[in-house]
């Protein structure tokens, strides 16, 4: 008897054993151990390969995925939305790291404030800035606080102006901001997102830390024509993140429209895709989009590096290359110009993090969302996405 009950003793503590690494290895996995996790991306090798780097990730606690500032105090500040009001808006949520990232704050719903928010930027002295729901939104105090508000203006003929991605900060010798520049779209005649129809893309400036907006654009390098079965269709762009090249470039990744073989299909804007423009003229005159990814690939940001490098970071949300579906796999990717943007080796992309997903009854479903990435003080870039199935991912990493 007391050999049997040794023996049962002895399987009891392997399957228990068996399951608490079980239950640890998914907890690792859905981002409920704190810190860094080492990891690595990968980077295609120019043959069809891929090399593995070090990397490092986490799923973030709360909300976030929707922008990312390193402050001059050296905080790293999140931004996502956690929950929802009463009403079904989305609410605004903040955190902070001290550490680069490796460790957050508890994620802090901010009151009174709804909305995804879009184009943050750190302006120096604790002035931070973004907008939601057509609001934008000032602190002052390194964003403990957001006490000032006003309407986001529309174009000049009256349209609400959408913008996602980063916007250009011009700083002087002395690192003091002159201006900011974003892009944003707006509908078209139907005044709703109608596929066929292209958006109309803008750019404009701001000399205020974005209180005030004024020279304003829709360049025509933005608007192009795309024959399909015989019938010629006006394909424009969505939305988009600048920089300014080393050589005082200006660098657009937009967000492009639909192409029409998927007119047929599902309607959504996944199927929208990802191009690139320059300006060498300081935003008077912009090259024609050059089109990277035509569909599944969006909401790019663009970083430049010490070095000169451009990096333009992505979300994945369907692996389409050459016109077809190539796989299931969803993530986030990125880019490298060494070329102040005029050239991007989609042989040489990086795969920052990446997932299966597949669904038979939905072939086309959303399971990303938005991203972001900043260069921090240490040289590593820290980028955030939103995989639906998890939470916001973080992952930092050099290319």
């Amino acid at each position: 008897m007391s050999k049997l009950l040794s023996m049962l003793i002895c399987m009891l503590v392997t399957v228990v054993g068996v399951c608490l690494w079980t239950i640890s290895k998914d907890s690792v996995q859905a981002g409920e151990a704190e810190g860094w996790q080492e990891s690595q991306i990968k980077q295609g090798d120019g043959q069809g390969g891929w090399i593995l780097k070090p990397a490092q990730k986490q799923v973030l606690k709360g909300g976030g995925g929707f922008g990312l500032a390193q402050m001059d105090n050296g905080e790293v500040v999140c931004m996502g939305v956690q929950g929802k009001t009463e009403d079904g808006k989305q609410i605004t949520a903040i955190a902070f790291s001290s550490d680069r990232g490796e460790t957050w704050t508890d994620t802090e719903q901010l009151a009174g404030i709804t909305g995804r928010p879009m184009m943050l930027a750190y302006l120096g002295g604790g002035n931070l800035t973004f907008q939601a729901d057509g609001i934008r939104y000032f602190s002052s105090d390194y964003g403990r606080t957001w006490p000032e508000r006003m309407p986001v203006p529309p174009v000049s003929d009256g349209r609400n102006m959408f913008c996602e991605g980063n916007p250009l900060v011009d700083r002087d010798a002395q690192g003091i901001v002159t201006r900011l520049a974003q892009t944003g779209s707006c509908f078209g005649a139907a005044g709703h997102w109608v596929p066929e129809e292209p958006m109309d893309e803008f750019i404009r400036w701001s000399y205020d830390g974005g209180r005030t907006w004024t020279d304003e654009a829709r360049p025509e390098g933005w608007r192009w024509q795309v024959t399909y079965k015989g019938k010629t269709y006006t394909r424009s762009c969505d939305e988009g993140g600048l920089t300014r090249a080393q050589n005082g470039w200006l660098v657009a990744a937009l967000r492009t429209d639909m192409p029409p073989r998927y007119f047929g299909g599902p309607h959504n804007d996944q199927l929208m895709g990802t191009g690139a423009s320059i300006s060498k003229d300081d935003g008077e005159t912009w090259s024609p989009v050059k089109v990277l990814y035509d569909a599944g690939r969006m909401h790019a940001t663009l970083l430049t590096m010490p070095n000169g490098d451009i990096v333009m970071t992505m979300v994945v949300r369907h692996d389409i290359r050459g016109g077809e579906l190539a796989s299931n796999r969803r993530g986030c990717d990125a880019l490298i110009s060494h070329d102040n943007g005029l050239t991007w080796n989609l042989d040489r992309s990086y795969i920052l993090d990446e997932f299966e997903f597949f669904d038979e009854q939905d072939i086309y479903p959303n399971v990303c969302g938005h991203q972001y990435s900043i260069l921090l003080d240490d040289g590593f870039i820290l980028t955030t996405y939103l995989n639906y199935r998890k939470g916001p991912i973080l992952i930092r990493w050099r290319p």
